[in-house]
């Protein structure tokens, strides 16, 4: 079935208003999500949902995902995104978790837990709004792949990446393909 930008999908299945353990409350395209059940896998579930400003995943249980790949790929007009409670200690794969999000400003990403973590593609290739990214609490211990992670993130002017390792990195190719020097 083709998706359409103002389609919502969870798992791969149209989400409506509530079904199952799903809670989705969407008014002017602002999103709220309340995920009621233990998931183990959270790729596309914003996918391609152009029309959406705003996502408040504050009370998102993800405490047992393993993948967020896709998870808000091409979110193009997202402008606000709460993941203050955003548990990510068993992902192992977040390559274009945010790629595409042209318009979002800022990204709080300290409680972000990557010690998991092994693929980190073009996490956030096209994120040509953000000016800042404090990524000091990353660990990357166990990334293997970091090939585009900031391609083409235009404005981005301060970085933070102060307890990066690369001790397991075989592929980082065009990492900082244009992006201010």
């Amino acid at each position: 079935p083709t998706r359409r930008s103002s389609d919502l999908y969870i798992n791969g299945n149209k989400l409506n208003k509530v079904t199952h353990s799903y809670n989705l409350n969407q008014t002017d395209n602002v999103v709220e999500l309340i995920w009621n059940n233990n998931i183990d896998d959270c790729q596309f579930i914003f996918y391609h949902c152009y029309d959406i400003t705003e996502i408040d995943l504050s009370s998102f249980d993800a405490s047992k995902c393993t993948s967020v790949w896709c998870m808000f790929h091409y979110c193009s007009m997202l402008t606000s995104l709460n993941l203050s409670n955003f548990n990510t200690s068993q992902v192992t794969d977040m390559h274009f978790m945010f790629c595409g999000c042209s318009t979002i400003t800022s990204l709080n990403l300290s409680n972000f837990n990557t010690s998991q973590v092994t693929n980190m593609y073009s996490m956030f290739l096209g994120c040509s709004s953000l000016t800042s990214l404090n990524l000091s609490n990353f660990d990357t211990s166990l990334v293997i792949n970091m090939d585009n992670m900031f391609y083409s993130c235009i404005n981005l002017e301060y970085i933070n990446l102060k307890n990066f390792e690369e001790n397991n990195l075989t592929s980082y190719s065009d990492m900082f393909y244009n992006i201010p020097d």
